[in-house]
């Protein structure tokens, strides 16, 4: 049952989904109970529920498919082994500028590219996880980038600051 003081109704609900996958009780492919069931189940309104699956959703864990409903698309464990951080991008990033460093002239233009490419996704990403975070009433948690030092993050040139101005904590 939730709890009524502490954390938010639809994390709860998602930390049961969560551990209900992990232990294998809605195995990979199946699918989860309906919205109508999880909202009898916990105790909640649909608006709870639908934000549980939409941070599970977020976390890799569920798929939807229109009119069929919703499955389990990964375990926990599996869907954090697969996920890309912003520290592995920086880190791509910084092999690339090593690499530029010891690579004929004639090639740095074409490399200097393929690096402020992937500056801009790394931003990108970054501006879409705050995002994520801030939707499911998350903390982000932590501007990873800064440690990018000095390293231009964005072909806009904001050093330092986060999508929308906003620091990390």
């Amino acid at each position: 049952m939730i709890e009524p003081i502490g954390r938010p109704a639809y994390q709860q609900v998602a930390d049961d989904l969560r551990q209900r996958i992990a232990s294998a009780e809605f195995p990979v492919g199946s699918a989860i109970p309906s919205t109508a069931e999880l909202t009898r189940t916990h105790g909640v309104s649909t608006t709870v529920v639908r934000a549980a699956v939409a941070q599970l959703r977020a976390d890799g864990l569920l798929i939807g498919q229109p009119g069929k409903g919703v499955f389990v698309r990964s375990t926990p464990e599996a869907a954090a082994e697969r996920a890309v951080t912003i520290d592995d991008l920086s880190k791509r990033v910084e092999e690339l500028q090593a690499g530029l460093r010891r690579i004929e002239p004639g090639q740095r233009d074409e490399l200097a590219a393929e690096v402020a490419a992937l500056r801009q996704h790394v931003s990108l990403i970054h501006t879409h996880l705050i995002g994520l975070y801030d939707r499911l009433g998350k903390p982000y948690p932590g501007d990873r980038l800064a440690a990018l030092d000095g390293v231009e993050r964005a072909a806009d040139g904001h050093v330092g600051e986060s999508a929308g101005g906003k620091s990390g904590p």
